[in-house]
């Protein structure tokens, strides 16, 4: 989805209907136990892409890739995500953080990893000239097996 400052990007597990962002949304969207957390990330997600771009500040840094509220909001639900740069974001699928670590919470631990790993392949596919920005956009290859992602 491109918007005013940024282009958002999300991606399919193979054999899913619904890309990984659908599948946040469709959880999160009509929780009412979560419904402020919910509500707090859509609003940072809306505000950056037509107001701010994706600065630094907004989001929670998580090894090689990024969550969402950003840490100077409250909230139990994450968005994993990964920052290219200022203008392009992939957002990833997420959950409730219960513990204290991500990696002690269930809920958030596969999208945590899955997003950490899909970053890190960006990267090194962006290094080796296989990804590469053209007007806010990526071109190159942009198919992943998941396989590749736990190496």
């Amino acid at each position: 989805m491109r918007m005013n400052k940024i282009t958002y990007y999300s991606f399919h597990i193979e054999g899913d209907d619904l890309c990984e962002v659908e599948k946040f949304v469709t959880r999160f969207n009509s929780s009412p136990a979560y419904k402020d957390d919910y509500e707090n990330i859509m609003f940072v997600v809306k505000h950056m892409g037509k107001c701010t771009g994706a600065e630094e500040h907004y989001f929670r840094h998580e090894k090689a890739a990024e969550a969402l509220p950003p840490p100077y909001r409250s909230g139990n639900v994450r968005l994993y995500c990964s920052r290219v740069n200022t203008g392009i974001v992939i957002l990833g699928n997420g959950g409730v953080k219960t513990t204290q670590k991500v990696q002690q919470s269930e809920d958030c631990l596969f999208h945590f990893e899955f997003m950490n790993a899909l970053s890190r392949h960006i990267t090194e596919r962006m290094m080796e000239g296989e990804l590469r920005i053209v007007n806010r956009q990526l071109e190159g290859n942009l198919h992943f097996k998941i396989g590749d992602c736990y190496e």
